[in-house]
């Protein structure tokens, strides 16, 4: 009885956070979400046979491709906004032809769906009731983040990379049946094709596949091999990916000199109306419900610019990250090479922390929104929940509430506890209790 008690007043709780989060998130969309129009436009380009990537609206062009924040050039090598993937433009074909205006609201419903899905898949993998509180009171923190904040004010798609890696994480795990190891393939190369960074995650998880029968290894595989394949073998597809790869090497180029100086070849173009969204009805959303960006906007080289005004070579940048990550995988392999009973969640975490890091050290700037892809590490060790771990998860606590906190008096609050999460997640991974993660 006492335990049906504990799970009602759980639930309880998270009805309330959610409730909370959603009614506020609401008065947020309304004010308009500018990085999923430009989504969304990619996806119409695509669709319609036009290459997305250094595209730029004009006056005269199609409404249907329309972008107030594409219709200017705000850097010094002439690149589109649209940065997302040929791949995840695919996935937005269902709903790309419908008005902008229902789109970002079907996109916040969808937001909200990963999220809890990521929830109950951290739920599956708790046994004691102090695990799912503890996979609550996170869940509950990250909302109230400056990185799902912006997520949401933008119409972010990050959200995207955790549910992904818990369902990758869900499949791999079932091992003996080749319907999962088949979802865990599609898994695979749908966050590889959507960021292609994230291969770097699934590195560690090479030493695991002996463990698994020849038939799944192939079953896992056939996702990878047919949508690989298509994207080589499809004329127009590999035109996408070709001209998506010149975009990336432009946008960073000019990640890796622009200041904030300059001057725009064009002027942007605003309209009263347009696909649902009108002007004055954003306006007064957001001054009925003033948000402002409290976000930060850093990697180490872009830290290193700002402070010693050292301008690095992307060569040097590329050496420095492979490097890095290389001597993180030997190290790990050196500490865990004995251990047979190394759990796959371990795995799973410091995979995360190899991506993780190779963010920190891209050349492209690390934006607040890609905050929300802690919610993989931070619920799956909330769920391995463990009173001998009590300085890991102080140290977890203390990253996610600098991640909220919003005062001029802290100076990089948001990266300071970014970088607290990494070093605590990296902590589990080479510490010696590394046997109560399961």
């Amino acid at each position: 009885m006492q335990k049906q008690y504990q799970h009602f007043f759980l639930f309880i709780f998270l009805l309330l956070i959610f409730g909370c989060c959603i009614r506020r998130d609401i008065l947020i969309e309304k004010q308009y979400t500018a990085d999923l129009r430009n989504r969304i436009v990619g996806a119409r380009l695509q669709m319609d046979g036009k290459p997305p990537y250094f595209y730029c609206w004009s006056k005269g062009d199609s409404m249907r491709y329309y972008d107030p924040v594409n219709c200017c050039y705000n850097s010094f090598v002439e690149v589109s906004v649209i940065t997302a993937s040929p791949f995840f433009h695919h996935l937005l074909y269902p709903m790309a032809n419908l008005p902008e205006r229902l789109i970002s609201r079907i996109w916040l419903c969808l937001e909200y769906f990963l999220l809890i899905t990521c929830l109950l898949f951290a739920f599956g993998y708790s046994k004691t009731i102090f695990q799912k509180w503890a996979i609550a009171i996170c869940v509950a923190l990250i909302l109230f983040t400056e990185a799902w904040i912006d997520h949401i004010i933008l119409g972010q798609s990050y959200i995207v990379i955790p549910f992904l890696i818990f369902l990758f994480f869900f499949c791999f795990q079932r091992n003996q049946n080749p319907i999962f190891s088949l979802i865990a393939g599609f898994a695979t190369v749908s966050l590889v094709l959507i960021k292609p960074t994230s291969l770097i995650f699934f590195v560690p998880f090479i030493v695991f596949i002996k463990r698994y029968p020849i038939r799944n290894i192939l079953f896992f595989l056939l996702p990878i091999i047919m949508l690989g394949g298509y994207c080589v073998l499809d004329k127009n597809e590999r035109s996408y990916w070709l001209e998506y790869s010149k975009a990336i090497k432009a946008h960073i180029e000019n990640h890796l000199v622009f200041d904030g100086s300059g001057e725009n070849e064009y002027g942007p173009v605003a309209f009263k109306k347009w696909e649902g969204w009108e002007a004055d009805t954003i306006r007064n959303a957001r001054i009925a419900y003033p948000i402002k960006f409290n976000g930060e906007s850093w990697n180490v080289w872009v830290f290193i610019r700002k402070i010693f005004k050292w301008s690095i070579p992307i060569v040097a940048i590329n050496f420095i990250s492979l490097f890095t990550i290389t001597v993180m995988i030997i190290f790990f392999y050196m500490r865990q090479k004995n251990d047979e009973n190394l759990s796959l969640s371990l795995i799973a975490i410091f995979g995360f922390c190899l991506y993780t890091t190779s963010e920190f050290l891209s050349p492209i700037t690390r934006y607040q929104y890609y905050g929300v892809e802690w919610i993989f590490p931070v619920l799956l060790l909330a769920a391995n929940y463990d009173k001998r771990l009590k300085t890991i998860y102080i140290l977890l606590l203390a990253g996610l509430l600098l991640n909220i906190l919003n005062t001029p008096y802290l100076k990089m609050r948001h990266s300071i506890g970014e970088i607290i999460l990494l070093v605590t997640l990296l902590s589990v991974c080479f510490g010696r209790k590394i046997s109560i993660i399961k």
